[in-house]
C-alpha cells in the first residue's frame, strides 16, 4: 500500500515532483491569471467555456485561469528538433462537469511540447500509470486514439458531416443515440450490434493492435496510423504498466483539438476520471504554433472524498504546557518529534479533538497521556 493510503495526502505533489524532474521535466509557474484573449479564442477546449473576468489596473480585461496548457504552449520556445517539458502544481478556476458555480480546482500536470517523438507519447502514457499509481489506490488508465473515429465512420460507410454525432454517441456510450445514427446511415441491425458493441469494447492494451486490425480499421489510413501509435506505446509500457492499461474506444477528447491518443485514468473509490490527457495537435496549430504537444492533468479534489486518505487529525500529538517554561516545552516537543510524531502546542486541552493523543507537560519537564 503507497503511503499516501495513509492520509498524507499532502506528500503527493513532492513525490510527482520528484517523478517528473527525473524524466526532465521542468517546473512551470504561473501566476493566477493571464488576459482575457488567451481563453476566450478557444473556450471550447476548456472543461467549461465559462471564465471569472475582471478588469487589470492597466485596463486590460484579465481572466482568472481556467486552463494551464494554452499559457505553456504560449511560453514554449519554438525551435526546430527541440520539445519543451514542464510539469506544474496550480490551480485552475471553472465550473467542474456537472456543477453549477466556479470552484478553485488543484491540477497536478505535464506537458511536452515541439517536435514530438514516439518515445515522448510512451514516456507520458508511462507517466500518466505512474501519476496514478502514487495515489495509493488500484487505477485504470483507458486509452484510444482520435484517428479511430474516422475508422470506425468508414468502416461502417457513416458519412462525413455525421461524424460529431457519431463521436458524441460512442463518447457516452449511447446506444439509443448509436442505434438513431445507424437508421439514419441506412445500416441493418446486425451493422447497428456491432457498433454498439465497439463503443463498449475494452481490452488490454497489448491486445488492442490485433484486435483492431482483425476488426477492419488497418485498411483505412487514419486507423492504421491510430493502430501503430498504440502499439509502439504498448511495447514501450513495463508489464506492470500495461496490465493498468486498457483500449476503450469510448475515450474522446475535443475533436477540434486533440488528434492522436487519448485518455483517462480512474482509482478505486472516485467514480469520474480524475486524470485526463492526450495529443492535441490541432490546437498547436491553431495557437500558431508548429510540431505538436501532449500532456495529461491530475485532479486531486477527489481524492479527498476517500475515506481515509486525507489527515484526520491536525497533529498526533495535542501537547497541553499551561505556563511552563519555554526551554521545556521546546525540549518535549523534540523529543515528540523524533519519535516521528506532529505536534500541536498548547496552553489548554480546549479543541482536543483535532488531535490523535493529548499529553499533558509537568513541571518537570515530563509528558503523560491524559
Amino acid at each position: 500500500m503507497n503511503e499516501l493510503k495513509c492520509g498524507l495526502i499532502d506528500e503527493l505533489p513532492r513525490l510527482l515532483r520528484e517523478l517528473y524532474s527525473e524524466c526532465g521535466y521542468s517546473r512551470y509557474r504561473t501566476v493566477g491569471f493571464e488576459e482575457y484573449d488567451l481563453f476566450s479564442e478557444y473556450r471550447d477546449f476548456l472543461t467549461s467555456g465559462q471564465m471569472i473576468t475582471f478588469t487589470g489596473a492597466g485596463g486590460r480585461l484579465l481572466a482568472l485561469k481556467p486552463d494551464i496548457t494554452m499559457s505553456i504552449i504560449r511560453d514554449a520556445t519554438e525551435q526546430r528538433g527541440r520539445s519543451d517539458k514542464f510539469f506544474y502544481s496550480e490551480s485552475v478556476y471553472r465550473v467542474p462537469s456537472g456543477g453549477d458555480e466556479f470552484k478553485e480546482i488543484l491540477q497536478i500536470g505535464l506537458e511536452c511540447i515541439g517536435d514530438v517523438c514516439a518515445y515522448d507519447r510512451a514516456e507520458v502514457v508511462s507517466l500518466a500509470c505512474r501519476t496514478l499509481a502514487h495515489t495509493g489506490c488500484d487505477y485504470m488508465l483507458d486509452i484510444s486514439h482520435m484517428g479511430l473515429i474516422d475508422g470506425i465512420r468508414k468502416l461502417f460507410g457513416i458519412s462525413e458531416r455525421l461524424k460529431g454525432e457519431l463521436a458524441n454517441a460512442l463518447k457516452d456510450k449511447n446506444a439509443p443515440a448509436l442505434s438513431m445514427l445507424c437508421s439514419r446511415a441506412g445500416l441493418g441491425e446486425e451493422e447497428t450490434s456491432r457498433m454498439i458493441e465497439l463503443s463498449r469494447l475494452s481490452i488490454p492494451i497489448r491486445e488492442a493492435g490485433e484486435m483492431l486490425s482483425s476488426l477492419g480499421f488497418a485498411k483505412y489510413t487514419e486507423s492504421a496510423d491510430a493502430i501503430g501509435e498504440l502499439r509502439l506505446i504498448a511495447n514501450a509500457l513495463t508489464d506492470e504498466e500495461a496490465e493498468h492499461v486498457k483500449a476503450d474506444l469510448s475515450v474522446i477528447h475535443g475533436m477540434n483539438y486533440y488528434d492522436g491518443a487519448v485518455f483517462s485514468g480512474y482509482i478505486d473509490g472516485v467514480s469520474e476520471a480524475i486524470l485526463k490527457g492526450g495529443e492535441y495537435g490541432r490546437l498547436i496549430t491553431k495557437m500558431g504554433r508548429t510540431g505538436s504537444g501532449l500532456g495529461f492533468a491530475l485532479y486531486t479534489d477527489p481524492l479527498e472524498r476517500i475515506d481515509g486518505y486525507s489527515p484526520k487529525y491536525a497533529a498526533d500529538v495535542l501537547l497541553v504546557t499551561s505556563d511552563r517554561d519555554p526551554s521545556l516545552i521546546s525540549a518535549a516537543v523534540k523529543r515528540i518529534k523524533a519519535e516521528g510524531k506532529s505536534v500541536l502546542v498548547q496552553r489548554s486541552a480546549a479543541g482536543a479533538e483535532r488531535c490523535a493523543c493529548v499529553m499533558k507537560l509537568n513541571d518537570k519537564g515530563e509528558t503523560e497521556v491524559i
